[in-house]
């Protein structure tokens, strides 16, 4: 309810508009009243037909403008929100795409891909026809004073209806509120599972996850079936109150006129145009308090979003180097994710001139990866600096920094979007001769040869159907698009055939012949062999250092390992 009269709010003109519009449909509802009290009062009285072709056209005439108003006011109502719903959808594209990582990935993917659906919800609850309802509700007094002014028995009773509708509708959003928050959490518990079964569909034949899961699924299931159910309750004991108060109310009408109309307190005529007036008014309310369901619901979105909206988003602006040279310096680096045993890693120093090559390795969950997105920006250190030629890379605005890095991380994943979009994401400019080069220096080349459609081939469920070394051969490509300074290689010939591999080992020895600095995290000996600088994370806290010249660069003993053209 407060989310509409800020609205209001926000748009007084637009507001005043909608009000004057309502107050003239309002005002134009009492025709029809009027025109039944003349036609039974005056014209079957006098029975000259010319009053009632007078009386007609001028109710077609009142029909006509009130429709037209009609029309008007929902365009109205509709602008109302219009900015404000662009903005709330806007602010979740924002969050999603600007939240610190460090902080997004705590919250479990169902929640994450709801926020949508909550703003969605939102936005239809303060829909046009909503709106109508509630600015329509209070002109319900109107009309329940008009009956006054016909019958003040018959005006007691409409206001009884009114009063029972909105008890009814106050008592059934109270009970209904609570289940409705439970059916939420079950369907996101249940959706996060569904989602586990699509991608681990693997796992789920080989290992015969299918009883698992089935236990689990039958459990939210019917779970989310038994409050359905009551909420499928609720709503039908709420309408039939509704339906049944409506038709006890216009009983209730009919004899209390009735008597009336015997002991000669009221006419015929204004016995139907009451029953009339007070029907109105409760729809009016029975309108009223489905928006007010709405905005129940829409409420308790708006709080969930509020939440979402409390994650931290990277920053915008920072500094912007003229050039960046590839230096990278360590300074007592130190990072440990939260609930764990110990750090990953800490007191870490080391200064990498442009041209080094530095490869990190260690046991799986020494910390390879989590060092690597740190580089890249992603994620912070608890400790310490990471200075790029000399400044703090907390000072560093990220989308300049993410332009001087070549990144290719562990599991790359892609957009949906064709395969060229994909691969140009971070220079949708580059030119075709130095796409085609790169795409040649991955070899990549066989594999767009077997798609139909080529580079325009779509990619869907984040590159998921293809197979893994293309995937690694794609984000390859896609890193080197950038031509940074600073390349971040993370496990860059995992999943590789041998000619991968080469092609891996001549970009790594080609990008330190040109001045670019290289840190890859590797098993790989070859990779290993051409290290300026090699770091053991598998030695804990302080990984251990060694500084050697390098043994002929990366793969330099293995025959044809083929030369790389991407500058």
């Amino acid at each position: 309810m407060n989310e509409l009269f800020v609205r209001l709010r926000k748009k007084p003109l637009l507001a005043f508009e909608l009000l004057a519009a309502t107050f003239f449909i309002n005002l134009l509802g009492f025709a029809s009243p009027v025109f039944v009290m003349l036609i039974l009062g005056v014209y079957i009285n006098a029975g000259f037909d010319g009053t009632l072709i007078t009386l007609s056209i001028g109710m077609l005439i009142a029909m006509l403008i009130k429709l037209a108003f009609q029309q008007v006011r929902m365009l109205q109502a509709g602008e109302l929100g219009s900015g404000r719903d662009r903005r709330l959808s806007d602010t979740v594209f924002e969050v999603i795409s600007r939240a610190r990582t460090s902080f997004l990935e705590r919250i479990p993917g169902a929640r994450k891909s709801e926020a949508a659906s909550h703003a969605q919800a939102v936005q239809n609850a303060y829909g046009a026809i909503n709106v109508t309802a509630m600015l329509d509700a209070p002109f319900s007094l109107f009309f329940i004073a008009a009956t006054y002014w016909l019958s003040p028995a018959l005006a007691l009773v409409g206001l009884m209806g009114m009063g029972i509708s909105v008890a009814a509708g106050f008592f059934s959003m109270k009970f209904s509120r609570e289940h409705a928050g439970n059916l939420q959490s079950v369907s996101t518990a249940n959706r996060g599972l569904l989602s586990s079964a699509m991608y681990g569909a693997d796992t789920v034949r080989v290992f015969r996850g299918k009883d698992f899961l089935g236990r689990k699924w039958d459990e939210q299931t019917n779970k989310m079936s038994g409050l359905r159910k009551i909420l499928a309750r609720l709503k039908g004991r709420s309408m039939s109150l509704t339906l049944a108060n409506m038709t006890f109310i216009r009983v209730i009408v009919y004899a209390v006129g009735a008597k009336q109309c015997v002991m000669g307190e009221l006419s015929f005529a204004a016995l139907i145009v009451a029953n009339i007036l007070v029907s109105r008014a409760l729809r009016q309310v029975s309108g009223f308090l489905n928006a007010m369901l709405q905005f129940s619901r829409a409420e308790t979105a708006f709080t969930e979003l509020k939440e979402f909206f409390k994650i931290p988003l990277e920053a915008e602006s920072g500094t912007a180097m003229r050039a960046y040279s590839g230096g990278l310096e360590f300074k007592d680096l130190g990072f440990g994710y939260p609930g764990g045993t110990g750090p990953l890693f800490e007191s870490l120093s080391l200064s990498l001139r442009p041209g080094n090559v530095l490869v990190a390795h260690g046991y799986n969950g020494a910390g390879k990866t989590t060092l690597a997105r740190m580089v890249a920006g992603l994620i912070e250190p608890l400790r310490g600096e990471i200075l790029a030629d000399g400044v703090n890379l907390r000072q560093i605005a990220p989308g300049w920094w993410r332009k001087q890095i070549i990144y290719m991380p562990q599991e790359p994943t892609f957009l949906n979007g064709t395969i060229l979009e994909n691969i140009t994401l971070s220079n949708p400019d580059i030119n075709r001769e130095m796409l085609g080069r790169i795409i040649h220096t991955c070899g990549l080349e066989r594999f767009l040869d077997n798609l139909e459609h080529g580079l325009d081939t779509r990619i869907t469920d984040a590159g998921r159907n293809f197979p893994l070394g293309f995937r690694r051969r794609l984000a390859l490509a896609r890193a080197l698009v950038t031509n940074g300074a600073l390349a971040i290689l993370d496990e860059p010939t995992e999943g590789l055939d041998a000619e991968g591999a080469h092609a891996v080992y001549a970009i790594i020895r080609e990008m330190a012949a040109v001045g670019k600095t290289v840190i890859a995290f590797s098993h790989d000996v070859n990779i290993l062999r051409g290290a300026n600088v090699t770091l053991d994370l598998g030695v804990k806290p302080t990984p251990k250092i060694t500084v050697a010249p390098p043994k002929g660069g990366p793969g330099g003993d293995m025959k044809h390992a083929g030369k790389s053209r991407i500058q």
